[in-house]
């Protein structure tokens, strides 16, 4: 599991009114949490091949009432020294779930994608691929 505050999507996370954050043991912990259904949210990273990278992209740029459809069986492999790398603050209760693709460019992971959210079924839906 990530620690929420090193993810490059930590500022969007934030600044999203749909979560709360808040700090304990002395600030040393930070816990977000989905307001509307009041779920802890869990941050992770997963590394991807460039295939399965490129596949997340597309799914990713799907408008999202295609969503369910578009995953069809999709389960990308997590590997080690990935080409990709998602990083995905998912509720624990699936209700909410946010992803940010990068790319391994010029020795850095870059952003290839927005922040995207989704909600509801749609999150459960792409909960499926980053368990």
């Amino acid at each position: 599991m990530a620690n929420i505050k090193n993810l490059q999507m930590w500022n969007t996370i934030c600044a999203d009114a749909r979560i709360s954050i808040s700090k304990s043991l002395f600030g040393l912990r930070t816990t977000a949490t989905y307001t509307l259904t009041n779920s802890i949210i869990d941050a992770k990273s997963f590394e991807y091949s460039p295939a399965d990278g490129e596949h997340l992209k597309r799914l990713i740029d799907t408008p999202k009432e295609r969503i369910a459809d578009a995953i069809n069986g999709f389960r990308p492999k997590a590997t080690v020294n990935g080409n990709y790398m998602a990083e995905v603050c998912a509720s624990r209760d699936g209700q909410f779930l946010a992803v940010l693709l990068l790319q391994f460019i010029r020795m850095n992971y870059e952003p290839v994608t927005e922040v995207v959210v989704f909600e509801g079924d749609d999150a459960k839906a792409l909960h499926t691929l980053f368990e």
